[in-house]
Order: structure tokens, then sequence, then C-alpha cells
């Protein structure tokens, strides 16, 4: 593949992680509001579960296809860091997901899950960070 085809690749799926990011705070911001009684009265932590999964499942789906993407040489180390963290943002939101019970919200549990996002977020940054440096020295 040529390099500016994987660029493009990449953002386009990095566009897509980027939605579901939103939508994971989304359903953070749900489960406060449903804690503090700030929600409509139809809304309840089992639809919340169901929701959620149903987007666990599509941002399972998208990382597998991000697997399919065949790096040029040079990237193959930023390749494989883009993998492993979005193995580690699957974990994470998985973790979460579990951690809505029909009841309300298993805090410790979720809080791990979001501690695990936010540390496979770091780890990617780190990887844009060493491809700018590599790009300026050029």
């Amino acid at each position: 593949m040529l390099t500016e085809d994987y660029i493009q690749l990449v953002n386009q799926e990095l566009d897509r992680l980027l939605v579901y990011e939103t939508v994971f705070k989304e359903y953070t911001a749900t489960c406060h509001k449903l804690e503090i009684g700030n929600c409509f009265a139809s809304e309840n932590f089992e639809q919340l579960h169901d929701y959620f999964s149903r987007n666990v499942l599509r941002f399972n789906h998208f990382v597998s296809e991000c697997y399919h993407i065949q790096p040029p040489a040079g990237f193959t180390d930023f390749n494989e860091t883009l993998l492993t963290s979005l193995e580690a943002i699957k974990h994470a939101v998985s973790l979460m997901l579990m951690a809505i019970e029909p009841t309300g919200v298993n805090h410790p549990l979720y809080e791990a899950g979001l501690h695990e996002q936010a540390r496979a977020h770091s780890e990617l940054d780190a990887a844009f960070a060493l491809i700018g440096g590599e790009a300026q020295a050029m």
C-alpha cells in the first residue's frame, strides 16, 4: 500500500474512532444522569446497557476491520501500536459495559474501564508524536 493511501485510510478510521469515543462518553454522562435522577422517566440502566452493548458490538467489528489495513514500510511499528491501542479500548469499553447493571453502575469496574481507555489513548498519542517527529526529521 502506498504511504498516502495508508495515511488517508488511517485518518478515516481515526474519524470513526472519534465517533465511537463520543458515543461512549455520552453513555458515561447518561449513567451519571440516571444515578442522580436527572433523566427521562423512560430511561433506565437496562435500556442503557442494551444500547451500549449494541455499540460495543459495532466497535468490535470496527476494530477487526482495522486489522485488514496493510501498512507500508516505515509504518509497521505505528500500525502495531494502533492495533494494540484499539484492542485496549475494546477491552475498556467491555469493562464499562459489564459495569452497567440493571439497578446501577459498578463504579470500580466502570472506573477501571475509563482508566484503561485513557491509557490506550496515551499510547496512541505517543505513537502519533513519534510519527510527527520522524516526519520533521526527514
